[in-house]
């Protein structure tokens, strides 16, 4: 007998890439396209197909990647466009099987900035654990992130910071965090288990410019309290002051 597949009871038969659905087998970038690409597009590449390369994912060219968004930004009525690009695997169902090809899903919506200049975070009610190896890349296996964020939101805070199992500061769900003290600018390192964002990469190369410090390292919640300023980065929405943070669940 051969394998049935249904959604809402009909025979489901476009399978292509029902492992990135199943197994979370997908890794994607998002950025802001505003008439154009941003100037470290290429870095947005370079980690999509690091992240490829890891799940074992057939990389597609520079050549595609870039053809495909345009592809699509191009029946876009809007310039400031929100754009995220999704490397699924094709293969076979069994998940301890390698996949045999990929395609690139490319999204784009009317860019839409946060809507408040400052956000509030609390702390996620789970931790991490800094030797998860998918906490380094952008993985579609992200369920972990969207009940962090959840709970956070029920609790009425924007976003949730992640510890790991040291206790140690690593990330939100969907940003790096940085903080200051004087001349010092602090920011944990990518080993405590962390995506190495590339906006995080720009901060740091900038404010070495600027005459900071800049320490990347191991802390703990006692150093966000003593901070002069606390603040996230991400590709869609550059740097965002952190307003207020709960200290109280701590976990």
């Amino acid at each position: 007998m051969k394998e049935i597949i249904t959604l809402n009871g009909e025979e489901f038969k476009e399978r292509s890439f029902l492992r990135t659905l199943m197994y979370g087998e997908g890794v994607f970038e998002t950025f802001r396209y505003n008439g154009g690409y941003p100037s470290r597009i290429k870095k947005h590449f370079q980690r999509l197909e690091e992240g490829a390369k890891f799940l074992k994912i057939p990389p597609i060219t520079e050549d595609d990647f870039f053809y495909y968004i345009d592809q699509t930004v191009k029946k876009c009525e809007e310039k400031d466009l929100y754009v995220k690009t999704v490397l699924v695997s094709e293969g076979n169902l069994d998940y301890p099987l390698l996949p045999y090809g990929s395609g690139l899903m490319v999204v784009a919506k009317p860019f839409r900035p946060f809507p408040k200049e400052k956000i509030s975070l609390t702390l996620s009610p789970f931790r991490v654990h800094s030797s998860n190896p998918l906490l380094r890349i952008k993985t579609t296996n992200f369920a972990e992130k969207v009940v962090a964020r959840r709970y956070a939101k029920e609790k009425g805070y924007d976003d949730a910071l992640f510890l790991n199992e040291n206790g140690e500061i690593t990330e939100t769900t969907s940003a790096n965090i940085f903080w200051a003290k004087g001349r010092f600018l602090y920011t944990p390192s990518v080993d405590c288990g962390l995506l190495p964002g590339i906006t995080r990469e720009v901060v740091i190369e900038e404010a070495k410019k600027e005459g900071f410090t800049v320490v990347e390292g191991r802390f703990y919640l006692e150093e966000l309290k003593n901070a002069d300023i606390i603040f996230i980065t991400n590709s869609l929405n550059g740097i965002i002051r952190v307003e207020n943070f709960d200290f109280s669940a701590e976990v």
